[in-house]
């Protein structure tokens, strides 16, 4: 349905990104890799058909919001500037040299945009402390699901409990804890834990490859997966593994992670090393699964223990969910762009 579609090439190279980190850490931080984009604002007005009545952009990357902000103040019209991750307040993200000219371009994005949307309600909260004049702006629009993905299959009990997680394991987000449970699990039932397969896929840095070549009983890690098949394994799987990043800190425990909606679409029981009182923690906790802290190693190791009797006893609504928040739907979301979209306008949907 689109009328006109504006392609915008710009150099990148990893190589070369890779060698401009290494003369000066933070020379792609301005606001990231992308910024080549960012700077061609005026190839997309030269091209533009005719005046858009909104402009929407979403980032990351953040080089989306600098195109946004400069078609914004040529054009004056409506802006919707929708983050997926925060910018200046990102706890997983430090500035040093940059941290003024981001937050300066913050600044500027958040005056000049007329809604500023976010994919948690933690992130607004802190934004609100750190621009309260803007607080009427703030809308919560978070990642979402297509109920195209939930698998129509009929859940059956296999021959082994197949532990599955799928995503990056990277800087802080380790499984070091889960793997302290599964030896001592193993320490203490040893005769249980080959009933048990822990199957991970996705990236590994160095730290996390080196835990995966300790040989932990029961696991095995896969490699990385396209999209499609990752979503085939989570179907075979009897419980979902989320390990999120570790802050130690509910208040930078912002970050809803978007395979959790892929997890919750799977309907099986969910089991999650996460902050406490975090949004991971607030979403999964007694809806559809277990939450632990991360290095909590005896309720993990009993979680398992747990795990393993309702397995042997053919408890097949243990390991089954029903909750589907439909709040959460991209169909739901959709909508309520579209009707944000002709407020902004001033016309009636």
């Amino acid at each position: 349905g689109s009328n006109q579609i504006i392609k915008i090439p710009f150099f990148e190279n990893k190589y070369v990104n890779f060698l401009m980190r290494k003369i000066d850490s933070e020379i792609l931080q301005y606001p990231d890799s992308k910024f080549r984009f960012a700077q061609k604002w005026k190839s997309v007005l030269e091209k533009l058909n005719k005046k858009p009545d909104i402009i929407y952009s979403r980032s990351s990357p953040l080089s989306s919001a600098i195109m946004a902000y400069n078609l914004q103040k040529k054009l004056q019209v409506p802006w919707v500037l929708h983050l997926s991750d925060p910018w200046t307040i990102d706890p997983d993200h430090h500035y040093n040299k940059s941290q003024q000219w981001n937050e300066t371009m913050e600044n500027k994005c958040f005056e000049s945009a007329s809604i500023l949307s976010f994919t948690s309600i933690k992130t607004i909260q802190l934004y609100q402390k750190k621009y309260p004049k803007h607080t009427s702006k703030m809308k919560f629009f978070p990642n979402v699901f297509d109920l195209e993905d939930k698998p129509n299959t009929v859940y059956q009990l296999g021959d082994k409990i197949k532990v599955v997680f799928t995503g990056g394991l990277v800087g802080n987000r380790s499984a070091e804890d889960f793997f302290k449970a599964i030896l001592k699990l193993n320490t203490n039932y040893p005769e249980i834990i080959s009933d048990f397969q822990f199957i991970f896929a996705g990236a590994l840095d160095r730290k996390n490859r080196e835990l995966f070549n300790q040989n932990i009983p029961s696991v095995e890690h896969i490699g990385q997966l396209p999209f499609i098949e990752a979503l085939k394994l989570q179907a075979k799987a009897d419980v979902l593994l989320l390990i999120d990043t570790s802050f130690q800190n509910e208040d930078n425990a912002l970050f809803f992670p978007s395979k959790l909606l892929d997890y919750m679409l799977m309907q099986k029981r969910i089991l999650a090393l996460t902050d406490k009182n975090g949004t991971s923690w607030n979403f999964i906790h007694q809806k559809i699964g277990e939450c632990f802290v991360h290095n909590d190693t005896n309720a993990i190791t009993n979680a398992l223990l747990e795990t393993w009797k309702r397995w042997k006893n053919e408890d097949k609504k243990y390991f089954c969910n029903t909750y589907i928040d439909m709040d959460y739907s991209a169909q739901h979301n959709a909508n309520r762009l579209s009707i944000l979209f002709h407020q902004l306008k001033g016309t009636k949907q």
